[in-house]
């Protein structure tokens, strides 16, 4: 069941599947800026058809909902403020909380503000440290450009990859992985052939739909570039990292300082990159429900 909430001066698209009294499972996206359609369209139906009250959100100025006008405020605490909002509306007492990529690093700081709300937290390839993160990357993105002979963009990648500060979205590393043009997907993504499978989903919405308004959350970076990995001993619900076995967001530092702050599990899905709810869709519904059905 689709449909439009009225939220906190905004309108949300709110995407539900499967019973009314099924356990509630809420999927936070992230970007920032990318839509729930990519999750909805692979798992959506896999977690409704097992019992699950699957809940997609695009957040505030993301795709079907409402734009955000430039001059509006947008942080990520507006976001949790909208998540907090959308639990109430729907009646929801508890739910267990996905949050991928940007959208780990928000559902992290929601089930710090609202840990009554959460009985289970899953972090999903999270952007932690964005710093961590872009040093992670970077290398690789520059063996791929000394590939296509950008060789100086790959130069500039190293840079960043080496700075001895932390890097902030001031450095707009992005740009330098730009000159990849197409192959910028393939770091995200296990190979051609799961490539493939993501393209398909994406390709599969429905005409007419604004991608564009995402971009109105490149404003959030900046409080991405935040390390949470201090936060993490301060979490008190049950978590666990799911992530694709190549992906490249969640490096193995934060993998290992999330174990040792929460002693949560950590699970990677074969041939899986960071989009393993596309790339293996029901080895992801599985690891997720097991960890589900274990709370």
């Amino acid at each position: 069941m689709d449909s439009l909430l009225d939220v906190n001066g905004t309108r949300l698209f709110v995407d539900q599947r499967g019973p009314d009294d099924g356990h509630p499972l809420l999927f936070i996206h992230g970007g920032p800026g990318n839509p729930s359609w990519d999750f909805m369209a692979s798992v959506g139906d896999r977690f409704a058809e097992r019992g699950i009250r699957i809940i997609g959100v695009d957040q505030r100025g993301v795709l079907r909902s409402d734009p955000v006008p430039s001059e509006a405020p947008l942080t990520i605490r507006l976001l949790i403020d909208d998540v907090e909002e959308i639990r109430r509306q729907l009646g929801i007492d508890r739910w267990t909380v996905i949050g991928h990529s940007a959208g780990g690093a928000y559902a992290l700081d929601y089930a710090l503000a609202h840990p009554e709300r959460i009985d289970a937290l899953i972090l999903d390839c999270p952007a932690l440290d964005t710093d961590a993160t872009d040093r992670h990357r970077l290398p690789r993105a520059a063996a791929m450009l000394d590939e296509a002979g950008e060789t100086e963009a790959a130069a500039a990648c190293r840079r960043f990859a080496t700075l001895g500060r932390r890097i902030t979205a001031d450095d707009r590393t992005w740009e330098s992985m730009q000159p990849l043009g197409a192959r910028y997907l393939d770091l995200f993504l296990y190979d051609g052939q799961t490539r493939a499978r993501y393209e398909q989903v994406v390709g599969s919405a429905p005409a007419g739909l604004d991608w564009s308004r995402g971009v109105s959350h490149l404003r959030l970076l900046g409080e991405l570039y935040c390390d949470r990995r201090p936060e993490l001993s301060a979490l008190t619900v049950p978590s666990m990292i799911v992530r694709g076995e190549a992906d490249m967001v969640a490096p193995p530092v934060v993998l290992e300082d999330y174990r040792a702050a929460t002693g949560g599990e950590v699970v990677s899905i074969p041939q899986a990159g960071h989009f393993a709810f596309v790339e293996q869709p029901d080895a992801y519904v599985d690891q997720v429900l097991r960890f589900m059905s274990a709370r």
